[in-house]
């Protein structure tokens, strides 16, 4: 019954001890509180020459630390009946300091009487006398500091041993718990931005392939070729940046270069395309592929309907001493495009905000019979782990 008790005390505190563990450490501190206590006696009869103790004595003092160790379950039960009340007022702290002294005198009182009723028979043949029922109470009041400074010294022993499991424990769940958002954060953001990403390619080798057929089908060949060989370099170099999650703007205005080379086809003479990059923002990392979709709306539904003059500009500066500013401005017709909602807008401004978080904004800017004019701000280094969330797409 006693291991049972111990068992289910132990898993109610959630301490990580067995039962033979528990009674371990029970008679490690039990022994070196008899060591403690009987060095006094013992000591002061080497020292002064005193008689020694009578065997009642001796026998008194070792049952009462015999059963100190057997009540070890019941001092812990109470431990965790009356728990400390650390975050609370000193009413609090009154009402579980009583409740213990109530358990400790009782435990004191029943001690003195288990020790009366064993020692009284040694003790009469020791000396010949008697000792009355009084001697309970005797030894109860002349002990009971020693009682209850000993219990309430089990009491936090055990409160600390069950706090800094907890502690422990709540230390590890939060880690568990922070590493699983993470990876739950960063899957999401990983998972919507390939979803971005796989809207975004289909739409532009669609677009191109479109373009390469009504170029075979007015027999225009050479230009055909020229698109599909201006469409394999493109490819080639976006493949070779696929699992990069930042590139150098240089870079990413070649692949632009590339693509405009292919719509330079399809355009001819109509398109002009003009450049103004301050040489020090080639060095900014940017996601793959950022401008790609603005150009391609601004081809799309700015200069398309022209019938010539077309002119497409794409101009990075510095804004201030942290971002730059990059510019693909063009001057067609400035038609509002669904509210700035496309699909090209929309997936640039979700990229940014996985990349940079609100560190970065997209401006759209249309004046009709203008042209459009869209703005990036970018940071010059991105967050480090961005893992802002995405829109849904």
């Amino acid at each position: 019954m006693a291991d049972s008790l111990v068992n289910r005390l132990l898993r109610d505190a959630e301490l990580p001890l067995t039962r033979r563990q528990f009674w371990l450490y029970a008679t490690l501190f039990w022994g070196l509180m008899v060591l403690i206590s009987g060095s006094n006696p013992f000591g002061l009869t080497l020292l002064t020459g005193r008689r020694p103790m009578f065997a009642a004595e001796l026998l008194q003092w070792w049952l009462t630390f015999v059963l100190w160790w057997a009540f070890t379950p019941g001092i812990f039960y109470a431990t965790l009946r009356f728990p400390l009340p650390l975050a609370q007022g000193p009413r609090a702290w009154l009402r579980t300091l009583l409740g213990h002294l109530l358990v400790a005198s009782a435990f004191g009182l029943l001690v003195c009487a288990v020790c009366f009723v064993v020692v009284r028979p040694l003790y009469a043949h020791e000396t010949g006398k008697w000792i009355g029922p009084g001697y309970i109470v005797a030894w109860f009041l002349s002990s009971y500091s020693t009682t209850a400074l000993t219990y309430l010294l089990v009491v936090v022993g055990g409160s600390i041993a069950r706090s800094a499991q907890q502690n422990q424990r709540l230390q590890r769940r939060a880690a568990e718990y922070e590493l699983h958002s993470e990876q739950l954060r960063t899957q999401l953001a990983t998972a919507r931005l390939q979803a971005l990403q796989m809207q975004l390619n289909p739409h532009f080798l669609f677009n191109t392939h479109h373009t390469i057929v009504a170029l075979m089908m007015q027999h225009e060949t050479d230009r055909a070729i020229d698109m599909v060989t201006g469409l394999s370099d493109l490819l080639r170099g976006v493949l070779a940046h696929q699992q990069a999650e930042f590139i150098p703007l240089g870079e990413e205005l070649a692949l632009t270069r590339q693509y405009l080379a292919i719509q330079q086809v399809r355009f001819q003479d109509r398109l002009r395309i003009e450049y103004c990059v301050e040489p020090a923002a080639e060095a900014c990392p940017v996601p793959p592929l950022l401008l790609q979709p603005l150009v391609e709306n601004a081809l799309t539904h700015g200069l398309a309907e022209r019938a010539a003059g077309g002119c497409l500009r794409i101009a990075v500066a510095a804004a201030g001493p942290g971002a730059w500013t990059v510019v693909v401005e063009d001057n067609g017709p400035g038609k509002p495009v669904r509210g700035g909602s496309g699909l090209g807008l929309r997936n640039t401004r979700a990229r940014l905000t996985h990349a940079y978080g609100a560190a970065a904004w997209l401006e759209l800017a249309q004046q009709p019979g203008w042209g459009t004019t869209v703005t990036l701000t970018l940071p010059r280094q991105p967050a480090p782990a961005s893992t802002a969330a995405l829109p849904h797409v």
